[in-house]
């Protein structure tokens, strides 16, 4: 390892001089050409992007300058993979970018800022270079090459208020969508590690018999369809909150989707805005996706970038199964299921009363404030239901370790273990994060999930 940079959170890559030969200055010359190598799920594999993009310059950087361009690239790689987050879109990727510079700044290894300066030169150089090929390999590389605001602003000779601020705010941006609650200090600039408040891992969930007093106690419907569905499925509360009203079909719509069809609603999951189903088509290429949409039919960004804080949603990485960026979910729990489906009738019939489809394409709605209803539900108006409900039937609310509401998650997963027999790896395919190491090992893992669910249908 010839790496000598502050190590990124859970570093997943190395830079390494590897001796070779190239033509320089008109003439062969020996050099060390630095190479980036990742390690991942036991396989070593150098990018060919950074590859190419060392060769490229290698032709007129000095090779200390070049190696240090590297381990830069390197670092925001392993600090974008430690977030668990996706990078789709230009300003997803901006916000990791300026998450990473603050991190550099502010963090436990911090570094001086003449020093961020000149990393975000070069990760510049690098975005650049992504930016003018016409086919990149890695995910990573074609995230950076996308379209991004990312040098409309430009880092101040030295570390001014306004400039410290717009990294305050990226990072909170960059927590929001983790899903994790910012505590930043007031005074970005004087200190050097700032606190943050992450939530908790949570070990406490309801019971089946609570879980199901909370759900049959609860009077709105809306608020009683969206427990089973987060019960039932495990959802995150963001990944729910996201929903369409064409994420909700009829069972037979599941073999469109590679699903299967068990006499439930199918519901997905989808990309709030990379997702190319938007209801319109089943294709997956030439039709438009959910950011287009929401720009020219409602006038609207998604609910990741929404001007108002309280109506931002997260957006956590995970497991998409189709193309199409969007998964789906599996009802573990056939009772809510079956719940959820006798109420999508008064709901559907709450949004045409309240004649929604005009104004946004979401499912879940206000259903009750007389100034609000029919909007976006929020998420914080959902916690407040969820602790509502739990007060209701006599339990400490659950979302109170975390204030994210995983408890619905845990008890999914849970469930699906005790109850279906489902392995630890089914259980992740079901929660929708984990790995599959190959399209035929994903195949097997389906038709195991599937036949467990039909066992465990009441």
């Amino acid at each position: 390892m010839n790496d000598d940079s502050p190590t990124a959170p859970d570093a997943t890559a190395i830079v390494i001089d590897v001796p070779v030969r190239l033509k320089r200055f008109g003439s062969m010359m020996d050099v060390p050409l630095p190479i980036l190598v990742v390690l991942e799920k036991g396989e070593v594999n150098v990018p060919s992007d950074t590859y190419q993009f060392a060769l490229n310059r290698a032709a007129v950087e000095r090779f200390d300058a070049l190696h240090r361009m590297l381990v830069a690239i390197r670092s925001l790689y392993a600090f974008w993979r430690s977030s668990g987050l996706s990078i789709r879109t230009g300003e997803e990727v901006d916000v990791v970018i300026w998450s990473y510079l603050g991190w550099r700044l502010t963090g436990p290894e911090s570094v001086g800022y003449g020093t961020v300066g000149i990393e975000f030169a070069d990760i510049r150089t690098y975005v650049r270079f992504c930016r003018r090929q016409d086919r990149l390999a890695s995910p990573f590389a074609r995230a950076l090459g996308s379209e991004s605001r990312l040098f409309e602003t430009k880092m101040p000779v030295r570390p001014t208020a306004a400039f410290l601020q717009h990294l305050k705010i990226q990072r909170e941006r960059f927590l929001e969508l983790q899903e994790l609650e910012a505590v930043l200090p007031t005074d970005f600039r004087k200190i050097a590690v700032p606190s943050f408040k992450k939530a908790k891992h949570i070990i406490r969930f309801p019971t089946e018999n609570q879980m199901d007093d909370l759900i049959l106690s609860e009077p709105n419907p809306v608020y009683r369809a969206l427990y089973c569905l987060l019960a039932a499925t495990g959802a995150r509360l963001s990944e729910a909150l996201h929903m369409w009203r064409c994420d909700v079909l009829p069972p037979s719509y599941a073999g469109r989707f590679s699903g299967s069809n068990d006499g439930n609603p199918f519901v997905i999951y989808a990309h709030p805005e990379a997702s190319t189903w938007t209801g319109e088509s089943f294709a997956s290429r030439g039709v438009r996706c959910r950011k287009e949409v929401l720009e020219t039919e409602y006038n609207a960004t998604s609910r990741l970038w929404t001007v108002s804080k309280k109506e931002r949603l997260g957006w956590k990485g995970m497991l998409l199964f189709d193309p199409r960026n969007l998964s789906w979910g599996f009802w573990v729990v056939d009772r809510y299921a079956k719940e959820f489906a006798r109420l999508l009738p008064s709901i559907h019939a709450l949004h045409e009363e309240l004649r929604t489809d005009e104004q946004h394409p979401y499912i879940w709605i206000n259903p009750s404030n007389a100034s609000y209803r029919g909007n976006p539900m929020r998420r914080q108006m959902l916690r407040r239901a969820i602790g509502r409900a739990c007060a209701r039937i006599g339990i400490e609310p659950f979302i109170d370790e975390g204030g994210h509401g995983h408890g619905f998650r845990h008890f999914a997963g849970w469930y699906a273990e005790a109850k279906l027999g489902m392995s630890p790896s089914e259980k992740q395919l079901v929660l929708r994060h984990g790995d599959v190491q190959s399209q035929e090992d994903y195949g097997r893992r389906l038709a195991d999930i599937f036949s467990k669910l039909a066992s465990g249908k009441s």
